[in-house]
């Protein structure tokens, strides 16, 4: 028979607090983050229209989507740095609401040079609101469940993918025409909408620290406070203090390329996975490319959530590297498999699993070593320069494809580099890591 071994009581409560916690939070930032990352990718079903009404071409394109990233690295640092001092509540219902009122207006753009303009203003909006959300996090859940939690949150990047994909496609078909609208313009609409809406529920429903949580219990409170500053106390005896110290720091510069290359190696399959699709898979309709394009994705928040519970040290960059060689290794059977549809599509959809899954397990590292005000300034630094990977992937992409006829095998190519090149950085940085803690 197996020893049930009885929980102290302190456990007990941090059980019941986590829950609680989670109940309360985890919910609300997987909408928010859902609804960001579908306004964010629509365009890659928009794209089909657009090309007709504004003749773009694959680098036109490439940029109309990349833009975006331009404006959310100049707004990243000092979005959050205001969220530190306003607090969530307040500056997650703002980004929420007027990135969804750009959103809905870029429908009624009337040519390339206005769709490339309310694509940068949607990237100043939106911009803070995903380092925002990991700030928040760091804020209530010590380092033991963190990890778990942001894989959780960050699902909502290939389930927006999986239900975008499908709700894009149908959009393009059923709403072509309706009050002489192209489809490609309600899908901005469709994806707009939600956004201000759940940024009033923001409003209303956050809680900016677990001190002000009257859904908690004193008893919960006065644990995770204590249990949170403890921790934070850890943290900030070997993490650079203040703002500037964060933007000198030379490992917080290393995880900013890092998370570059990561993104480098997932974002074209967020842009161009329609397009490699239909290219892999000839005479589908844009709805069959939909339903399809969903299934790596659906496939990649599965994988996250699992992964997610079974990492045992945050603080290990162990799990992100053995997520990074897999993609690699699947990104090469992928590029080499084109002629042979089904061998292709399985191996981009493991591919995309391992890829997508990265992300969060990367996240682990900066949230395990940054503390205090830092901690604002420092994640958003990573993710803005990191993100920059948003704008150059899928320009680079349509340029070489522009340049060489279009070949979807050559867009595997940049993942396959950027991949590589990832694993060499974070080998590194945790080499260095060891090397600092000694033995």
């Amino acid at each position: 028979m197996t020893r049930v071994i009885p929980r102290s009581p302190e456990d007990l409560l941090a059980a019941s607090t986590t829950r609680k916690v989670t109940r309360r939070v985890v919910p609300l930032l997987v909408l928010g983050y859902l609804v960001s990352y579908i306004d964010r990718i629509n365009i890659g079903f928009a794209k089909f229209g657009m090309e007709r009404t504004f003749e773009m071409s694959g680098a036109q394109y490439g940029f109309a989507a990349g833009i975006f990233f331009l404006g959310y690295i100049l707004a990243e640092v000092p979005s959050n740095i205001i969220m530190a001092r306003v607090g969530a509540r307040i500056w997650l219902c703002r980004i929420l609401v007027t990135w969804g009122i750009i959103a809905a207006f870029t429908a009624v753009a009337p040519n390339v040079e206005v769709l490339y303009a309310m694509r940068f203003l949607l990237g100043v909006a939106e911009a803070g609101f995903f380092p925002g959300i990991i700030l928040y996090l760091a804020h209530w859940y010590p380092n033991r469940q963190r990890a778990k939690v942001i894989a959780t949150v960050m699902m909502s990047i290939p389930l927006a993918s999986a239900l975008g994909s499908p709700l894009n496609g149908w959009i393009l078909s059923a709403f072509d025409g309706v009050f002489g609208w192209e489809g490609w313009r309600w899908v901005f609409i469709v994806g707009g909408v939600p956004a201000v809406i759940l940024g009033v529920v923001f409003f209303f429903a956050v809680t900016d620290k677990p001190s002000q949580a009257r859904w908690l219990t004193e008893a919960e409170r006065e644990w995770l406070t204590t249990t949170l500053a403890t921790e934070e106390k850890e943290r900030a005896a070997a993490a650079p203090a203040g703002h500037r110290a964060v933007l000198r720091n030379k490992k917080v510069i290393w995880l900013s390329v890092a998370y570059f290359l990561v993104l480098c190696g997932a974002y074209p399959l967020t842009y161009w996975m329609p397009s490699v699709i239909k290219d892999i898979g000839k005479g589908l309709s844009t709805v069959q490319v939909g339903w399809l394009s969903a299934v790596p994705f659906i496939m990649a928040a599965v994988c996250m959530y699992l992964v997610g519970r079974r990492v045992r040290d945050e603080r290990s960059a162990k799990p992100v590297l053995v997520a990074l060689v897999l993609s690699l290794i699947t990104f090469v059977i992928t590029s080499v498999s084109l002629g042979t549809p089904m061998l292709a599509f399985a191996a981009i959809t493991v591919a995309t699993m391992a890829a997508q899954t990265a992300k969060p397990l990367f996240w682990s590292l900066p949230t395990a070593y940054l503390a205090g005000v830092g901690a604002a300034s420092g994640i958003a630094l990573i993710n803005s320069l990191g993100n920059a990977a948003g704008f150059v992937s899928p320009f680079a992409v349509g340029w070489i494809q522009d340049a060489t006829g279009g070949n979807a095998g050559l867009s595997i190519g940049v993942m396959i580099s950027a991949n590589a090149l990832a694993l060499i950085v974070i080998g590194w940085f945790a080499r260095r890591r060891r090397v600092t803690a000694g033995p």
